[in-house]
This record gives C-alpha cells, structure tokens and sequence, in this order.
C-alpha cells in the first residue's frame, strides 16, 4: 500500500507577542518581502524566513516588538491566510503472507507485515503540535525570523538560527496525527493465523 499526500497548509503568525499591526489582534502575520523558499529535505531549515518581515517600516532597533517600527507605519502583514505549504507524506506499507492446509478443517497463514518499509521520515505540519505556526517560539527568539533589518523593508537574520523555521515533529508524536496518519519508523510484525 503506497500513501502519497501533499503537505496541509499553514500560515506563520506571531503568536500574541506583540501588537504589530496596531489592530489589537493578536495573531498578526508578517509581511512577504522576498521569494518563498522551502527546503524540503532539511526539517531543520525547513521554511526560509528571510522572505518574511515585520508588518511596518523599521525604525533601526531590533529588539523583536513592535517598538521597532517607525509610528505611522504598523499594518496588517500581507502573508495570506493558509498560503504556506507543510510538508508531504509518503509511505509504503508491504505484506507478504502465505496459506496452508494442514489438512481439510485446518489452514495455518503465515504473515510478514513492513509498515513504513523505506523508513522514510514523516514530519509533521508546522501547525502541530501546538496547532500554532509561530517561528518567534519555535526558534526561542522574540520575532527575530521576522524582523526587518535597518534599511527599511530589508529582512535580517538576526536569530541565531540563520533565518530557517524548523519542524518540531513526526506526525507519529505530533498531537493532531489522524491529519496525516503514521509516520515513525520502520515497523516489522511477523505473525502465524490457525484457522480451524
């Protein structure tokens, strides 16, 4: 059994850090102001923050609040709603199985189960666990992936991560996993059925 599926989509938002765009809303986006660039092989760079930046003009501090904007120029972040893609999910399951009569009541079937037979890893969206994609806590920096640097709408890669968002789990352990089903290691089950 071969499962292919593509990633769910997600938004990046600041998860009531601060009020960036001056609405009193607590979840604000960021603004895009580069090309969007997953790595898609690399669950520790998993999303490039550079393309994001903080939804206002930046005033030459960078302390990661919303005191770093020019007064005047806080807005909504132009990210849209679920625009972002979380990552895929591929497995293969295999079985083989063999039935014999051991005589005309009695079949005795044999089985070897392989689930996730390539062993490949599944993460998780960048949703779950916490069903909030915030790059500020998952980086433990204070809006740093979205800040922009001195020269105006410039990003900066001010966290010590170098501006990439990483995915924190497999679906296996990820609260929410029936979204994407499985997706720990490699699994071996080897069982012997009497049928009589």
């Amino acid at each position: 059994t071969v499962s292919l599926q593509s990633g769910q989509p997600f938004t990046l938002n600041y998860n009531c850090e601060d009020d960036y765009s001056g609405g009193g809303d607590c979840f604000d986006r960021p603004d895009v102001v580069g090309p969007i660039v997953y790595h898609q092989h690399n669950p520790y760079n998993y999303l490039d923050l550079t393309a994001f930046a903080m939804p206002c003009i930046n005033n030459g501090t960078i302390s990661g609040y919303a005191s770093d904007c020019v007064p005047g120029t806080r807005h909504y972040g132009n990210l849209g709603r679920n625009s972002l893609v979380g990552p895929t999910y591929k497995q293969w399951d295999f079985a083989l199985y063999k039935n014999t009569a051991i005589g005309e009541r009695v079949k005795v079937q044999m089985r070897a189960e392989f689930f996730n037979l390539l062993n490949h890893p599944n993460f998780s969206s960048p949703l779950l666990p916490a069903f909030i994609a915030d790059p500020a806590s998952n980086l433990g920096a204070c809006g740093c992936g979205f800040q922009a640097g001195p020269n105006a709408r410039e990003v900066g890669t001010t966290a010590s991560n170098g501006g990439g968002y990483q995915l924190g789990a497999t679906a296996d352990v990820g609260v929410g996993n029936p979204f994407l089903g499985g997706g720990g290691p490699r699994g071996i089950q080897l069982a012997l059925k009497f049928s009589f």
